[in-house]
């Protein structure tokens, strides 16, 4: 090898070496973006995905585009997008249900931790205990607890599905609270445990703000506490669990993600498009039609987000010897 192309060799080596690992391709995105969500049109997931694609493409620089891919209470989505190629060019909604699968259904592949890169989250949807307006059990929460406690395993609470996320979050709140009651679970949410509420076939109920928004506006219902860590500032007269003494901080939240090995450049760039669109009036309106509440952490933030969900989860699974079915 002459000393011309030793000199040559070394250069690209050296180039190779000293020039950026993780640079944004110069011209991405170039096509369209799809937006994995597993389940079906009309959802809450797939309602908060629209909103999101509709303001975030602005910023992303090319269409977004909601694919649905219902089944397994959302697995096959979480799946399909755990398997994408990384490239920036399929991202996906992860919700709740997603922490709770891998450990309450056999077959589940994905975890979140291994499979995806967290983008940001977009929103949440606080969960509340509500009862029925004028009704005995409105009362104050810490009332309404040593009432429970003076007669347990009396009270029903209806939640949306068994081990479901209300669920969860209506276990943590037992075990903190030191109360027991019976579980009443509806497979239809909402549209069934609504009506069991006000009929007075239970006796309070466990539920996202969708249900229990329009209801608490309408002079309806009264909500005694939500699990965000903060007032909810469209309700601000609803105390948080917490203020309570009770802490329960399990949330349905709504995060973006991407395949794990996407590059670092891509989820930055996202991470800042979709920083941007979250901060449009529009962006907020349009969540809150949907009764959750927008909201930008980006990616660090939203990893300890992660993280803590998951401990959450861990523990009332540990605690309840919960076993894929």
């Amino acid at each position: 090898m002459n000393r011309k192309m030793v000199v040559f060799f070394v250069s690209c080596v050296f180039w190779i070496c000293s020039a950026p690992q993780d640079a944004l391709p110069q011209d991405y995105p170039t096509r369209e973006i799809e937006f994995i969500v597993g389940y079906a049109p009309g959802s809450s997931s797939d309602s908060v995905a629209r909103v999101v694609a509709k303001y975030g493409e602005k910023y992303a620089g090319k269409p977004i585009i909601v694919v649905n891919k219902p089944g397994g209470g959302g697995s096959r989505g979480f799946t399909s997008l755990a398997a994408a190629k990384p490239d920036g060019y399929t991202i996906g909604i992860f919700s709740a249900s997603g922490f709770l699968q891998p450990y309450l259904m056999k077959g589940v592949t994905y975890h979140y931790q291994k499979n995806f890169k967290v983008i940001s989250q977009c929103a949440y949807m606080a969960i509340g205990l509500y009862v029925k307006k004028g009704s005995p059990n409105d009362v104050p929460l810490k009332e309404l607890v040593r009432k429970v406690k003076e007669k347990p395993n009396t009270f029903k609470i209806g939640i949306g599905g068994t081990w479901s996320t209300e669920d969860f979050a209506r276990a943590i709140f037992e075990d903190e609270a030191g109360v027991k009651s019976i579980r009443v679970p509806f497979t239809g949410g909402g549209t069934e445990s609504i009506p069991a509420l006000l009929g007075g076939h239970t006796d309070f109920n466990f539920g996202g703000s969708p249900h229990w928004a329009p209801l608490y506006k309408g002079g309806k219902v009264n909500v005694l506490a939500v699990t965000s860590d903060l007032r909810d500032p469209r309700f601000p007269d609803i105390p948080t669990f917490k203020e309570n003494g009770y802490p329960v901080d399990l949330q349905n939240c709504y995060w973006i993600v991407a395949p794990a090995k996407t590059s670092d450049a891509i989820i930055r760039h996202l991470a800042e498009a979709f920083k941007k669109a979250f901060a449009e009036q529009g962006y907020k309106d349009g969540v809150d039609t949907l009764g959750v509440t927008g909201v930008w952490t980006g990616t660090e933030d939203s990893w300890k987000d992660m993280h803590k969900m998951d401990r959450l989860v861990q523990g009332v699974v540990k605690k309840y010897d919960l076993k894929p079915q």
